[in-house]
């Protein structure tokens, strides 16, 4: 056995760590966008398959503990854990069909006419176990790893291979709605589910059953000089990655249909202008007319920032609540075990440490994810204390100085307004991260009597202002995001400007004025002028 070789299977634990990690991180991602409203099939198609991410992830951490167990212990899985370990691969594979099937059923179908192809491949698995079997007369273990093969052979295959096709056909569907940048993702993804299937799934346990007696995870070592299951988890890692840039077309899809809404009503307005410009008093009623629906837009638009934002928060609450007590769990878990192994001077005992830093890893990550989602500074302490701790984590993630200056009087500003401020600066400083190459970055905050003003500026590598396109023309460098910051601005009646030249720095600068009466919760702050920063 080649080096390479011995440190994969001496550290095979981690391996299936992360390839159910990798299937754990498709499942959560497509059980978000699950929720979704949208005209796309596949969209509705995606809770099948993660539930198959998540039933996956959990089949292969139960044989990592299982090893776990036997390097600890000695530990033999016993008759009922194996029969269960396999019933979850196998209900895997049935929600992988599932959502192969549903894709390529008509436009009318419901899953109500996928259940019974399920069912009968599911009883085609059970007769050809029952078969072997009788035939072959195994001892009960090797009869449920005689099951797994078959699992694999008869619905993991077929399952990815259907999953693909599936993949393949909906590309097309996203090439005639004029959105061919996802379906290039969907080929890639089609293309990591089919080679999980056909290779991850042929290359099975040793078992007497025929192909698996010379084609399997042994022989896959040999030929390849890499676990299966590593493999098997690369696949599942391009996968997860294509699949989750293909659902951003919910953003393009939503921007596509405020567009609509926007060139309907301005074709109705110019509609009504031409057939009511023959009185004045109907003049009149237009423009009233006009003004309501203004005022309705602006209202509607609010109403969506209020919506992404109570989903952000949301979204924040379940992780912390749901996936961040786990992996508290978890961890802790990996710590009493490994304190147990340490005591006895076990060598998996650096395995399992090694997996407690990885967990604990993973917690941190979260919490950074939640924290961005929606950070509690700016609902507890409000928005310059919400713009410090931003920008001094942004700095120790980007390594680029980051510096907040705060001046004005009665800092504190209605909640609306420092939402939508966070998230302009939270999008300018993105960008800055992403394209402009800089080392330094000032977030500036004024308030004046009757505006805010905030400015952002950088030491980059600029760029061309008169150069921007407009989104879906092509790539620039100011996209979806500039035009989000101007969406934001302009609820509250704001303005954004960009100043930049190429290799001179960027400059945002946001203007908005504030209500003329203050909102009552608003308390006053600090008088003057003060930086503050992490450098």
């Amino acid at each position: 056995m080649n080096p390479i070789s011995a440190f994969f299977v001496r550290y095979i634990i981690i391996v299936y760590f992360f390839y159910g990690l990798a299937f754990f991180a498709l499942g959560l991602i497509l059980a978000q966008a699950s929720r979704r409203r949208s005209e796309f099939r596949f969209v509705r198609a995606i809770r099948p398959l993660a539930f198959f991410g998540l039933c996956h992830a959990l089949h292969e951490w139960v044989e990592m503990f299982q090893k776990i167990a036997a390097l600890a212990t000695g530990y033999t899985p016993g008759l009922a854990e194996e029969i269960a370990r396999t019933g979850i691969l196998v209900f895997s594979f049935l929600l992988l069909l599932a959502f192969g099937l549903y894709l390529f059923g008509s436009a009318t179908a419901s899953w109500h006419h996928i259940w019974p192809w399920l069912s009968i491949l599911g009883g085609l698995w059970a007769v050809a176990v029952a078969v072997v079997v009788l035939v072959m007369r195994p001892s009960a273990l090797e009869a449920v790893a005689m099951a797994d093969v078959l699992a694999r052979y008869s619905l993991g295959i077929p399952g990815a291979v259907l999953g693909a096709a599936a993949l393949m056909r909906q590309q097309r569907t996203f090439r005639e709605h004029d959105m061919p940048q996802f379906g290039r993702d969907l080929v890639w993804a089609a293309t990591a589910l089919a080679l999980f299937g056909i290779v991850g799934q042929l290359f099975v346990r040793p078992t007497a059953l025929m192909p698996s007696s010379y084609l399997n995870s042994t022989t896959f070592l040999q030929w390849f000089g890499v676990p299966v299951q590593l493999f098997r988890g690369l696949m599942a890692v391009i996968l997860t990655y294509f699949l989750g840039r293909t659902l951003e077309v919910f953003e393009l899809e939503n921007r596509r249909r405020l567009d609509e809404a926007v060139q309907a009503r301005v074709r109705a307005q110019a509609a009504q202008l031409e057939s009511e410009r023959r009185s004045r008093f109907e003049i009149e009623q237009l423009y009233r007319r006009v003004q309501d629906r203004e005022a309705l837009l602006a209202r509607l638009l609010r109403q969506v920032v209020s919506a992404q934002e109570a989903e952000r928060q949301r979204i924040a609450r379940e992780l912390h609540d749901a996936t961040g007590q786990s992996l508290t769990a978890l961890s802790l878990g990996l710590k009493g075990v490994q304190t147990l192994l340490e005591r006895s001077e076990h060598p998996a005992a650096a395995a399992v440490r090694d997996l407690g830093a990885i967990s604990t890893q993973a917690l941190g990550e979260l919490r950074q994810i939640i924290a961005d989602l929606r950070p509690s500074h700016l609902d507890d302490l409000g928005l310059a204390p919400a713009l410090e701790w931003y920008a001094q984590k942004y700095q120790e993630r980007h390594g680029i100085q980051t510096r907040v200056i705060v001046g004005g009087d009665n800092l504190r500003l209605p909640a609306d307004y420092e939402i939508v401020l966070f998230r302009i600066t939270q999008e300018a400083l993105t960008n800055i991260a992403k394209h402009a190459a800089a080392t330094k970055a000032t977030v500036s905050l004024v308030r004046t009597a009757d505006s805010v003003e905030l400015t952002i500026t950088d030491n980059g590598r600029g760029f061309d202002p008169s150069a921007l396109l407009p989104p879906g023309h092509g790539e620039s460098m100011g996209g979806w995001g500039l035009v989000g910051m101007r969406e934001r601005a302009a609820l509250l009646g704001g303005r954004v400007e960009v100043v930049s030249q190429p290799g001179q720095g960027t400059e945002i600068r946001v203007r908005i004025p504030l209500p003329t009466t203050p909102p009552a919760e608003e308390e006053p702050s600090h008088d003057g002028h003060h930086s503050r920063g992490p450098g």
